[in-house]
């Protein structure tokens, strides 16, 4: 006869359940964090065509049409931004905002690596990616749609595959990086150096120099494309062009040039913030010993402050020491403040501390792991993104919330100069006089020929920059004459480069005013 079934087998779809529930319990924390940060970083990722992401997108925009970076259309930025910038907008000027997303999210999702390969628990590591990080890069020294993020981006992500043994993977990253945001080298280079002689035994040299291969390998087609667009002559002279402009008037002080860098990205009114990031990251170095050891990965903690509440996670496999991460906060912090003193020159290049910062919480999120509740450290790893970032005023994310949906508009319209140029057919070239182009002027103007490759010029310009462009103009059956073109005080040589476009546009030009310029077309007859 067959006997009553076990009572231990009744009970398995409740405990099922039961175990499903707790789940859903123990990810709510992550899940809410992870909500809030994005709802304060995703406003101040919508990028403005005002300031200098204008010019970034009218340099995108001549790329689509066909011009030569350096050649035909010249900014002073690496070439690989652009052509990504240029290769999103040819789906829609909304990939602006997208790429931004994309740079936040594939920097986060390196530091979640980061955090997970020391050990940290997942729910943490998972705050500390896709919660913290978003708060880190977004803080006040972030301005929307600058170059400093997808180099970030890239060289956490470098850093990751690293830890993880992917150093031909690294070295293509790294390879981008320097088509990117070359002046991020030395951190790149400084991190790589300190997790290959932490790994020395088991292959680490071999790794940096697989690494290198891949770098080489990738900037091997890069620089042979620039070559083969003869675009290659003109990112070299930016080497030099971006030097003179790192060591002019705007980094002179009494105290040297290196102080007026520093001074430059930490201003004494605080609006880069950057300060207090190097104040916390000095603070977790402090706090969290060197030679700390985290709990093991089968779940069982070290240290009499350990949290037993936290359940393990045999998905957990540590492989980064504690002392590798809170060396890559050091190392890269000195190095951050060495390229910061050299090239500084506006407080949204503080941003490059993000870099000590990103590891910085991957170390927090491995110490805190089953030493304190989880939710509590959920909360905490949140607002050490928000502390490391400089606490960013909520005045700023509430300002940016209401700005986005006007600012989307822009980002899709074409731009005042063209709607004007478009009633003039027959107008084939043109050209640009003024600095910022805040409007993104050539966005719908690709039919047209830019004849000036520079279409912005600045006050603080030399005279042979200002002397040939203003020798181009005349060349322009349009010229689009920006606002910014106004004598300054103390400016001769930009004084003399405003009286010639004036001299030009009122003798042999008719003017319609457009939303920030006057856009002059050439007389018939």
């Amino acid at each position: 006869m067959t006997g009553p079934p076990h009572a231990s087998a009744q009970p398995a779809p409740v405990a099922v359940g039961a175990q499903a529930a707790a789940g859903r319990t123990r990810a709510l924390p992550v899940v809410v964090a992870v909500v809030i940060a994005w709802a304060v970083a995703l406003p101040r990722l919508v990028p403005s065509t005002f300031g200098d992401h204008g010019t970034y997108a009218s340099v995108a925009e001549r790329l689509i049409a066909g011009d030569r970076l350096y050649v035909d259309v010249w900014d002073n930025k690496d070439p690989l931004f652009y052509y990504a910038l240029a290769l999103g907008r040819l789906v829609s000027p909304l990939a602006d905002v997208a790429l931004e997303i994309l740079w936040v999210v594939g920097a986060g999702v390196a530091v979640l690596v980061l955090a997970l390969s020391a050990g940290a628990d997942r729910r943490l590591s998972v705050v500390a990616g896709l919660g913290a990080t978003p708060l880190l890069l977004t803080g006040p020294a972030y301005e929307s749609g600058m170059t400093h993020l997808p180099g970030l981006a890239l060289l956490l992500g470098a850093v990751a595959c690293a830890v993880r043994s992917r150093w031909v993977a690294a070295g293509v990253l790294v390879g981008l990086l320097l088509l990117t945001k070359l002046i991020l080298a030395p951190l790149v280079a400084g991190a790589l150096l300190v997790i290959a002689l932490h790994r020395r035994p088991t292959g680490g040299l071999a790794g940096l120099v697989r690494a290198l291969a891949g770098a080489f390998a990738l900037l091997a087609v890069g620089l042979g494309a620039l070559w083969l667009r003869g675009e290659l002559p003109g990112w070299v002279e930016n080497f030099r062009l971006n030097a003179d402009y790192a060591d002019g008037e705007l980094a002179s002080s009494q105290y040297g040039s290196v102080v007026g860098h520093l001074l430059r990205a930490f201003p004494e009114d605080g609006r880069g913030a950057g300060m207090l990031t190097v104040a916390a990251l000095i603070v977790v170095l402090v706090a969290i010993p060197r030679s700390w050891r985290p709990a093991t990965s089968d779940g069982e903690a070290s240290g009499p402050t350990a949290h037993r509440a936290a359940t393990p996670d045999p998905a957990r496999e540590r492989t980064l020491g504690p002392a590798v991460l809170w060396d890559l906060v050091l190392v890269s912090l000195v190095l951050g403040l060495v390229v910061m003193s050299a090239t500084a020159t506006w407080p949204h290049h503080a941003l490059t501390l993000a870099v000590p910062a990103g590891f910085a919480l991957a170390l927090v999120a491995a110490r805190w792991s089953r030493a304190i509740e989880p939710r509590r450290a959920a909360a905490l790893i949140l607002l050490a993104g928000y502390v490391a970032a400089g606490a960013l005023h909520p005045y700023f994310v509430v300002t940016a919330a209401r700005a986005a949906p006007t600012t989307l508009q822009q980002l899709q319209r074409e731009s005042p100069d063209a709607v004007v140029l478009d009633s003039f057919p027959r107008v084939t070239t043109y050209a640009r006089a003024g600095s910022n182009d805040t409007s993104a002027h050539a966005v719908g103007l690709g039919d047209l020929q830019l004849v000036c490759p520079r279409f912005h010029q600045y006050s603080i310009e030399p005279r042979e920059v200002l002397d040939l462009t203003a020798a181009c103009l005349p060349r322009a059956g349009a010229i689009i004459v920006d606002d910014t073109v106004r004598p300054e005080a103390g400016r001769p040589e930009w004084n003399a480069y405003v009286a010639r476009v004036r001299a030009l546009v009122a003798t042999g030009y008719d003017c319609v005013r457009a939303s920030v310029s006057q856009v002059c077309v050439r007389r018939v007859g």
